[in-house]
Order: C-alpha cells, then structure tokens, then sequence
C-alpha cells in the first residue's frame, strides 16, 4: 500500500512540472533596431545591428512558430524577415 502511495505522488509531481510554462525570454537589447511593414498580406520586417557588440536575437510572432534564432555583427547592414497573415509580429528577444 505504502509503495502505491509513494508512486501516486511520484506521477503527480512529474504531471505538475511537465505543465509549468516555460520561462519567459529576454527582450533584445534596445540597440537592435527594426523596421516593420504590415500593411499587406504579407509582413516584412528589416532587423538592423546598432551595438556596439554582436547580438544573438530571435523574431516572436503571435499566432505560429517563432522565427529561428539569429546571429547579427554591428553595422552588418540588416536582416530581412517576412511571414504572412494571420502571423503578426510580437518582438525581438534574446537568445
């Protein structure tokens, strides 16, 4: 009986830490500059390296999948990104 109990609790605690909402990320550094277009179907946004240090960024979009993470050198001209509705750009975080 004892070891039922032990398990029961045991499966419970392992459900409760599979639910837990991932952490939040960071937002990118205030130097990492964009532009965005969303007049259209589709969005376009241009993403320009302003720091004076490399920044790893990656673009969050609501309503589908984040964009893949990036890697962006000071005053390497920009980064262009586009997706189409009902994607809407939602920030830039750190990664």
């Amino acid at each position: 009986m004892r070891t039922r109990t032990i398990l029961a609790a045991g499966a419970f605690a392992a459900a409760a830490i599979a639910v837990s909402p991932a952490p939040a990320q960071a937002a990118a550094p205030s130097c990492l500059t964009y532009k965005l277009d969303d007049r259209g179907v589709q969005d376009e946004l241009y993403v320009w390296n302003t720091c004076k240090h490399p920044v790893s960024y990656k673009v969050r979009l609501a309503n589908g999948a984040d964009l893949h993470c990036d890697y962006k050198t000071p005053n390497s001209g920009y980064d262009k990104w586009w997706w189409k509705w009902p994607r809407r750009f939602d920030g830039l975080v750190s990664c």
